[in-house]
């Protein structure tokens, strides 16, 4: 496995975040003061921290993500543009936005709480996965994908550390994508270069224009790690331009000594992901509708699938933190 990127943009310094993170009497502004209890810190980074926090009517838990405002100059439109995005989505492999406040020195998120942490740290801990389980996590992937992208919007930065894991002993029963931080609509070609290097597409660092399908590579990636503890593409020394080189080489293979018990439809799966050629590569319908993921062989039953059309404006996603 890659090093886990903690999405630090920013040097934080001493001050508020710090008191935001310790403190165990933190007084939240009204009205949410009103509906949440806030607890333990549960995250942090260079210009926000996540502190867990439960409604006081229902005892229900959420995380609470409270911005820094002012560790963010330059950087207001990547901030308002993910509470944009979080306010349009509604689906249920993707973390919902509960409710917002805005102040002058803080931007307060109430945001679902998903108790099973990242996907980083439950690969650190498993090193790899069955066949089930990797289908399930990449049929949830791919259909908040597929939504994403029915909507014209790329999240662009579709790694473990972004994808949140519900944890049933010690198996994974739903995942979930979040941090919306770098995503977008996509009216014509992008050219900023962005994202993670482990699973940044080749058209990335091509700067030929990219689009939608820079999604599926990253999960094509995700796959081939979970079905053998490491990524595609690797430098043995760390050097990141050789691991630039390998991407747009499309080099990478499927040793025995890890794949021999692998299925041959998980591999042709991976290799359609990871087409160098984005016309060529699966959307992320299409990868829904692979055999590997359309029937689940391991149990006798079919995947669920949820369909773009079975989601409305009106379904009930526990949004506005009152119940």
């Amino acid at each position: 496995m890659p090093k886990k990127e903690l999405n630090r943009t920013y040097e934080s310094e001493e001050s508020l975040l710090k008191k935001l993170s310790e403190d165990n009497n933190l007084v939240l502004p009204l009205p949410l003061r009103n509906t949440y209890a806030v607890g333990r810190t549960i995250g942090d980074g260079n210009f926000a921290v996540v502190r867990l926090c439960k409604n006081k009517n229902t005892s229900k838990e959420y995380a609470l993500k409270i911005i820094d405002k002012s560790k963010c100059k330059g950087k207001e439109d990547m901030i308002e543009n993910e509470v944009k995005i979080l306010r349009k989505v509604n689906h249920p492999y993707i973390m919902s936005l509960i409710e917002e406040q805005d102040t002058k020195n803080m931007l307060y998120l109430v945001c679902e709480y998903v108790n099973g942490g990242d996907l980083f740290d439950t690969i650190a801990v498993a090193q790899k996965f069955s066949e089930e389980q990797a289908a399930l996590m990449i049929n949830n992937l791919a259909s908040a994908l597929a939504y994403l992208h029915s909507m014209n919007i790329v999240h662009r930065d579709v790694k473990p550390e972004n994808l949140l894991v519900e944890l049933e002993g010690d198996r994974v029963r739903l995942l979930k994508l979040g941090d919306f931080g770098l995503a977008c609509e996509v009216t014509k070609p992008l050219y900023t270069v962005c994202g993670t290097p482990t699973y940044v597409a080749p058209e990335i660092l091509a700067e030929s224009g990219y689009g939608l399908k820079i999604d599926v590579w990253a999960a094509g990636v995700i796959l081939y790690i979970l079905l053998c503890g490491y990524p595609p593409f690797v430098s043995q020394d760390n050097d990141q331009e050789k691991l630039f080189d390998c991407i747009l080489s499309g080099r990478y293979d499927f040793p025995d000594e890890y794949w021999q018990d692998v299925s041959p439809l998980a591999k042709e799966l991976i290799q359609n992901m990871l087409q160098l050629d984005p016309a060529l590569r699966l959307s992320a319908e299409d990868v829904l509708d692979h055999p590997w993921l359309g029937w689940n062989e391991w149990t006798g039953d079919p995947i669920v699938r949820v369909c773009i059309s079975d989601i409305t404006d009106d379904d009930d996603n526990d949004k506005g933190g009152n119940e």
